[in-house]
């Protein structure tokens, strides 16, 4: 997700003109198979071995897995170097790269860097061989045990966290404190919880000082949380909820097609024989004929400071976002009138992106060259031009909504999941743009072009009715055939018909003021002393005195626990960020949305107010919602609460800007029987 991405493996406008002349049907036929996005792989579990005897295993060849099912399944990961090459639409190149990425029985070796997808049923236990196939001797390991653990370090050790899951973070489960070594093999055991919610989450490599250098190469995969719970009625008049998977069937009874896109920002780099960064003309990142693109160093990452002002490496690379591992590629076999599911992972740790789907004008793209950075712009301000297509939010951060949030552009930070249902109303290409956004909105703050991510191939006839009316009546057909008869199937129908509300499918229910038992503040901070290298911390908020101010910001300490957390309480967090954005994230529990406030103090997490320039706040419509990332905002006050529930044990919370995380903008957090109590001191707000 960076500056403006289009470009093709092969001459756009002949393929265009054999697309838009042929039947739409056979219309995929023109686009060559290394364009089309594939779904992440599907890793193969296996079940627990089975018992002595031939009961035993005929009971283990039975066995079906559903929520609750109790079984066991395992798998293995490897993680190694691994040679590939990646579309580079500024050359109209393949670069040839060598990365480290996650290597699966099921991995497609033509798009290496996309981890297989793990489907996982609430009541299971996971059992994950990580097997760190990474050459021992890791030349970015210091020689001394006294190193400063906030400059990124030893490459080659690994981990693995299972992100947005509520599992134990502690022994060998999701414990990002761990470290596997070099030619080791370990095995995690993350035990899913019943009740855990159905959604959308992922996994990536977590071990402080080389967690951005791994992912960006690739190492992320999704991890998908099945359900087949049903709402069920209490008998107090309330409603057990189920999983929003039960209402997500077609007319014909099968489940709605689903696609999970994994997008991924891998900052390869080739260098020069003194090791410096091969760049254009103009800049941008260059691998030539014999070169092989590595990431092996953070001056591939973060910021570089001239004159007080921070730019990205980023933007400055001109690399391009990936989907599923292919840059600029194909969705196809989208039928027009039909609603799909498309399950977005934000799995990249430089850009922000903000969504939008426009059909494609066929006279223009068959018109227009493509070759050269402003020759993509003209292409996407001229033929990626039909008004924004109506998106249906149903989930963020793999926790359903309390109703579905409607809107023409989504926007994803690092870390974000956003289940979306869409309609497209009618056949042929439509292009998958990433709009503008002002600076203080992204991750990188700076401002960039609209950009192309890919494209659609929409088959079928015209579907005469509009998006909006398909949709309901698609879940209003699921909800009769679907939900148990009587009071249960009548509030949903209700549920719908009322502002398409998902009430009986929310996870967690709302914290209450009189729930509270303490409260927290954190503030992120990037200081930037005179002649050296900036300082990436987190502290409180003091409001003591005036305006919100930094209170005890420090880079992150490896040997000190900064949260003390009791189990089962319940805490309300005020949230900010002193300079610049950040993605703040916290592991086990997930949070609830109450308030943000813009600087003038306007509350902005209601419905969307557009600017002049038409951008609506990134946080409209998310007041009450579930997640566990959320951008914070330069300026903006944000109260989150959370319930500690189950769980104890170390874990972290952090920027999700993993270089930033890498660098020092991470705490440790303890939730145990007693804790501590509030934050204190003038960090709390009275």
């Amino acid at each position: 997700m960076t500056c403006i991405k289009p470009g093709r493996l092969f001459a756009l406008s002949s393929t265009l003109a054999l697309v838009f002349t042929q039947q739409t049907a056979s219309a995929a036929s023109a686009i060559p198979d290394a364009r089309i996005v594939r779904e992440p792989p599907l890793a193969v579990l296996r079940g627990a071995p089975p018992q002595p005897g031939v009961l035993g295993q005929i009971l283990a060849a039975g066995r079906q897995r559903t929520s609750g099912g109790r079984s066991e399944v395992f798998y293995d990961l490897a993680v190694r170097y691994v040679d590939g090459k990646i579309y580079n639409p500024d050359t109209t190149q393949q670069d040839a790269v060598r990365l480290r990425a996650y290597q699966g029985e099921v991995t497609n070796p033509q798009v290496p860097y996309v981890a297989p997808r793990v489907d996982i049923w609430p009541g299971e236990t996971f059992r994950l061989n990580l097997r760190n196939d990474l050459p021992a001797d890791d030349p970015s390991c210091p020689a001394s045990p006294d190193h400063d653990h906030n400059i990124p370090h030893c490459f080659n050790t690994t981990n693995i966290h299972t992100h947005g899951l509520w599992v134990s973070p502690a022994g060998n489960s999701d414990n990002v404190l761990l470290k596997i070594a070099p030619q080791t093999t370990f095995q995690y055991e993350f035990n899913i919880p019943a009740d855990h919610p159905a959604g959308t989450f992922w996994y990536h490599s977590h071990v402080h000082g080389t967690t951005a250098l791994q992912v960006s190469s690739g190492m992320a995969g999704p991890l998908i949380i099945r359900g087949d719970r049903l709402p069920q009625a209490k008998s107090n008049g309330s409603l057990t909820p189920g999983d929003i998977d039960t209402l997500l069937v077609a007319p014909n009874g099968q489940p709605l097609r689903e696609r999970t896109l994994l997008l991924q920002q891998i900052a390869y780099a080739c260098r020069d024989q003194d090791g410096n960064i091969k760049r254009d003309a103009n800049g941008k990142w260059l691998c030539t004929a014999g070169d092989v693109g590595e990431i092996e160093g953070y001056d591939q990452f973060g910021i570089t400071v001239n004159g007080g002002v921070l730019a990205t490496q980023w933007n400055a690379s001109g690399r391009r976002t990936a989907i599923n591992g292919l840059v600029e590629p194909y969705v196809v076999d989208a039928m027009a009138g039909t609603v799909e599911r498309w399950r977005l992972i934000h799995a990249g740790v430089r850009d922000t992106i903000r969504l939008s789907f426009r059909k494609l004008d066929p006279v223009q793209a068959t018109a227009l060259p493509l070759k050269g950075l402003l020759a993509r712009q003209r292409f996407i301000e001229k033929a990626c031009t039909g008004k924004p297509l109506a998106q249906f939010a149903i989930a963020g951060d793999g926790l359903t909504r309390s109703a579905i949030s409607q809107r023409d552009t989504t926007l994803l930070q690092p870390a974000y999941r956003e289940d979306l249902l869409m309609v497209f109303p009618e056949p042929g290409t439509y292009c998958i743009v990433d709009e503008t956004l002002r600076p203080e909105q992204s991750v990188n703050n700076e401002s960039f072009p609209r950009e192309l991510l890919g494209y659609v191939e929409v088959n079928g006839a015209a579907a005469g009715l509009s998006p909006a009316t398909v949709l309901r009546q698609t879940l209003e057909t699921a909800a009769r055939v679907r939900m148990p008869a009587g009071k249960v199937r009548n509030q949903v129908l209700a549920d719908l018909a009322n502002g398409l509300k998902l009430s009986a499918f929310v996870p967690h229910g709302d914290i209450a003021d009189h729930e509270l038992t303490g409260n927290r503040t954190l503030g992120f901070q990037i200081v930037l002393p005179p002649g050296q290298a900036p300082r990436f911390e987190i502290g409180k908020i003091d409001f003591s005195s005036g305006p919100p101010a930094p209170l005890d910001s420090a880079p992150y300490k490896q040997e000190e626990v900064q949260r003390q957390l009791a189990l089962e309480a319940v805490e309300e967090w005020k949230l900010t960020s002193f300079s610049f954005g950040h993605p703040f994230h916290i592991h086990v529990n997930p949070f609830q949305i109450v308030s943000v406030k813009d600087p003038q103090g306007n509350e902005v997490s209601g419905a969307p107010v557009p600017d002049a320039n038409g951008i609506p706040s990134q946080y409209a419509n998310m007041k009450g919602s579930w997640r566990d990332t959320l951008f914070v905002e330069q300026g903006h006050m944000i109260t989150i609460r959370s319930r500690y529930r189950r769980y104890t044990g170390d874990f972290v919370l952090h920027c999700h800007i993993l270089d930033h995380e890498d660098q020092g903008m991470m705490q440790n957090v303890r939730v145990s029987q007693t804790g501590s109590g509030e934050d204190g001191g003038s960090g709390h707000q009275h």
